[in-house]
């Protein structure tokens, strides 16, 4: 598996949750894109077709991801994009009241707080702790009769730790609202089921634990939603029937919430690494992500003057950790100048570690050396 993932031969790489290693296969099917665009008519005869049948293998293999069928997957720019289309498509309205958490990601966040403020809606932000506990009673604590949508991440970029986002989405079911999920640090990392766990849309980026280029993510939506959540970035790619006026008959699935012309050498991209990933099996990508990121923890504990972080386990692939006295930054740059590469956090002090399916015994005594070694300086 490593020798498919260039990235790993030149440095120990553990920042996934930024942007995960490329695959070669996902290289190569983008370069070769390249070479068909650079020699063949982009919209020749049957190219609008073979386009078509690309972006239906993407979104297919997307809906493996959530196990939902294909119909409920719209193509996206990024997750960030895909929580927007959630976030105003929902018409938020004077005094309706939003539920989130205080450990968002200014992807989630920014958008949220940007909506709320334009129309005069109230956010409430709770409490999660370190995001470990069950939240069912606190989200419905905050919860209303105009609570019109909680939004929520999947897994922590701060932390690590796996939310309970089924107790989240039955509290907002309990007073009507929409549950919005961002999968960022989930899809990939962890089994994802947001239909069984009542959430009603789960947003994902390629690069990250899927492997994908940058550019490109993906938006989840329950069929029976697609009414609920309007579409407020429309265009060509909305619909067909397109009316000299605008006007046109929408499509009767989650492509709707497709604006415009998609990246063709991204999706090629990120259908090969989709590909690598089912045919390595996505139990095998999860319990091998859980197994390494829990190898790291405990090699982290051992070394003195390292301070983990809670939760002190967790399934998904993310180590948070500090190394008292050297500033986030700092400590990065450190470790990047001995060859391994980590993410600063904004505490500080924080550190975080993305461990892969990938990641072996070699790189976690990298790390585990080059944090002894910041440490006792």
């Amino acid at each position: 598996m490593r020798a498919r993932l260039p990235t790993l031969a030149s440095e120990i790489y553990l920042n996934t949750g930024g942007a995960g290693p490329l695959p070669d296969v996902a290289a190569d099917a983008m370069r070769a894109m390249v070479d068909e665009q650079a020699t063949r008519g982009r919209m020749s005869l049957g190219a609008g077709e073979d386009a078509r049948e690309r972006h239906s293998a993407l979104r297919a293999a997307i809906a493996g991801v959530v196990g939902r069928p294909q119909a409920e997957i719209a193509i996206a720019q990024s997750s960030t994009h895909a929580m927007n289309a959630v976030i105003w498509g929902l018409g938020l309205r004077r005094g309706d009241v939003v539920v989130t958490t205080g450990m968002e990601h200014p992807g989630l966040a920014v958008p949220l707080a940007v909506a709320t403020a334009r129309v005069g809606a109230r956010l409430k932000i709770v409490d999660a702790g370190d995001g470990s506990g069950p939240l069912e009673d606190v989200i419905a604590a905050a919860c209303t009769t105009r609570t019109r949508l909680v939004a929520l991440s999947h897994v922590s970029w701060m932390t690590g730790a796996v939310l309970d986002v089924a107790g989240a989405a039955r509290a907002a079911a309990a007073v009507g609202a929409f549950t919005l999920v961002d999968g960022a640090q989930g899809a990939g990392a962890v089994p994802v089921d947001p239909a069984g766990w009542g959430v009603d849309a789960y947003a994902m980026p390629a690069q990250k634990w899927l492997l994908g280029p940058e550019g490109l993510g993906a938006l989840w939506i329950r069929e029976e939603h697609l009414e609920t959540v309007a579409v407020v970035v429309t265009g060509f790619e909305s619909g067909e029937d397109h009316g000299w006026d605008g006007s046109l008959t929408l499509h009767p699935d989650a492509r709707r919430y497709e604006a415009s012309t998609l990246p063709e050498i991204l999706l090629a991209g990120w259908t090969a690494s989709l590909g690598w990933l089912e045919a390595l099996g996505w139990a095998r990508v999860h319990e091998g992500t859980a197994r390494a990121a829990e190898a790291c923890r405990e090699a982290l504990a051992g070394v003195p003057g390292v301070c983990l972080d809670p939760p002190v386990s967790s399934e998904s692939g993310l180590v948070a950790f500090s190394v008292p006295g050297h500033g986030s930054e700092h400590a990065a740059a450190c470790l990047a100048a001995r060859g391994v590469v980590v993410r600063p956090l904004p505490a500080p002090g924080g550190l975080r570690a993305s461990c892969g399916f990938f990641t072996n015994a070699g790189d976690i005594e990298r790390l585990v050396e080059g944090v002894a070694e910041l440490a006792a300086c």
